[in-house]
């Protein structure tokens, strides 16, 4: 799989460099949403992915998030 570039006006996009602007580190996690947007799927295909267990998960106060890991693991992000 190649390295997949975020469109500049996708919304998860702006979200994703919004927050590592705002944070000192890299980030940790997405939200289904934007992991969905991130990946090209919908939210549905997404949370079936996490239910068969394809797909790692955490719960961050009440929220779920996908780790950064999950998106190297798949090759969607460089480590």
């Amino acid at each position: 799989m190649s390295t997949l570039t975020l469109a500049e006006g996708n919304r998860a996009a702006r979200r994703a460099r919004q927050s590592e602007k705002n944070s000192k580190g890299p980030r940790l996690g997405y939200r289904i949403s934007e992991w969905s947007e991130l990946t090209g799927t919908s939210r549905q295909t997404t949370w079936r992915a996490i239910r068969s267990g394809a797909i790692k998960v955490i719960d961050y106060n009440g929220i779920p998030l996908i780790p950064r890991s999950e998106a190297v693991r798949l090759q969607l992000l460089d480590a």
